[in-house]
């Protein structure tokens, strides 16, 4: 479907399901109640910049259909490189075409097929770009031959590690159920400048199968991957289908660890990505060796089952034992998981922020509280971080765009 068709397509939905489908609103869209509300986020498009740059929105061209299947998306996104993935009926001799703002020829690299578990005839594309320079904005073109497949899409590499600029992204988790919960966020998330995505698990609902990933994944967000990297945590439904390989056929993730558990740098801040749904005792060995060899200042972890929670699921304590030396050793400041379908705020222990963010759009859960409960609520919603040199900024903001709580969290911060 041309990808301009899809988003009239999704906005026609989206008005239906509020006007008629309330059996669809299966969470508290709105919070009913404040946490801390004193640092309101910054607000204004995520995409503006890079169409203005680039010319256009990146819809999928008219030749483009039936060949493409799916549009565009960023996969593996740093200062030098980017992986660009699509779906194709053929593959033949497509490419990715990168120039300047200004037109100016960057490189071009051909489609690979790399189809694992596609049972359907469709190609699964990768199409690695290497050579670039640090936060910087390109352009990039799919094509075949001389015909171009979608009109030029803009994207920023990562800031180099030494950067003094703001880095900002959003997370959030259990999202992928395809109903008017998901798409009401997705309208507030475009109300607010990022720089990455990164998701803690339960993305493609109820089985992770591929057609889930299709229709509740792409077809929703494909505005937003092809702009921006998205770097996601498995859930345990993202592992229903044949163990979680449709997640690492749909995504390429960095491959150490058979595309499960990953780490990456973005500009000062390192990342670590978890899964929930693989052996604890293997991966904090390799936990301990990654963040014993990283030098960025800002240390972000993510997963799906959380540490401490008071929602239905509750804390994984067995996972807490096994972090928490190590959250101390190397001073992380923020741990963020899904599962519980809210949002929690931690106490922070041991100098350490945990947040649940499992109110990504698939319904939400009742939510006790704890000793260790800051602030607790069960909504619909995404934090956005903004990570600035001496401290980062977490916003809690809900499907109707409303900030409900913030907190401050210093670099370096004593343990309590």
């Amino acid at each position: 479907m041309n990808q301009l068709n899809v988003r009239v397509l999704g906005a026609v939905l989206l008005a239906s399901c509020w006007a008629g489908c309330a059996g669809n609103q299966t969470g508290h869209v709105s919070a009913t109640t404040m946490g801390d509300t004193s640092h309101p986020a910054e607000r204004g498009s995520p995409t503006a910049a890079l169409e203005q740059a680039c010319g256009a929105q990146g819809d999928l061209t008219s030749d483009a259909t039936p060949r493409i299947r799916r549009a565009p998306y960023l996969q593996q996104l740093t200062t030098s490189s980017v992986i660009v993935g699509w779906l194709s009926t053929t593959g033949d001799g497509e490419r990715i075409d990168v120039t300047r703002p200004d037109g100016t020829a960057v490189v071009t690299a051909q489609g690979k097929d790399d189809t694992s578990v596609r049972a359907t005839g469709e190609k699964q594309m990768w199409s690695t770009i290497t050579g670039l320079e640090p936060d910087t904005v390109y352009c990039y073109t799919l094509a075949a031959g001389s015909t171009s497949l979608s009109e030029r899409i803009g994207f920023r590499t990562a800031p180099a590690a030494d950067a003094t600029r703001t880095v900002k992204f959003l997370a959030f988790g259990d999202s992928g159920g395809g109903g008017s919960d998901q798409f009401a966020l997705l309208e507030q998330m475009m109300k607010v400048p990022f720089d990455i995505i990164i998701h803690t698990g339960d993305i493609a609902y109820d089985s992770g199968t591929l057609n889930e990933f299709e229709d509740n994944v792409f077809a929703v967000y494909s505005d937003l991957f092809r702009h921006f990297g998205f770097f996601p945590a498995a859930g345990n439904h993202d592992y229903k289908t044949m163990q979680g390989a449709p997640f690492r056929d749909v995504f390429n993730l960095p491959a150490d660890n058979g595309e499960k558990w990953y780490s990456y740098d973005y500009g000062p801040v390192h990342f670590v990505a978890l899964d929930t749904e693989s052996d604890y005792a293997t991966q904090m060995k390799w936990l301990d060796r990654d963040l014993a060899a990283t030098k960025q200042p800002w240390k972000i972890l993510y997963m799906h089952k959380p540490p401490y929670s008071s929602g239905e699921h509750g804390s994984d304590v067995k996972l807490r034992m096994g972090l928490e030396p190590l959250l101390a050793k190397y001073n992380v400041q923020l741990v963020l998981a899904g599962h519980d379908h809210d949002y929690e705020r931690v106490k922070p222990q041991n100098g350490v922020e945990f947040i649940v963010t499992g109110g990504g759009g698939k319904g939400t859960r009742p939510v006790g509280s704890n000793p260790f409960t800051e602030f607790s609520i069960d909504v619909i919603h995404f934090v956005y971080v903004e990570v600035k040199q001496d401290e980062l900024v977490l916003h809690a903001i809900d499907g109707t765009g409303v900030e409900f709580d913030s907190v401050v969290v210093p670099r370096e911060r004593d343990a309590v």
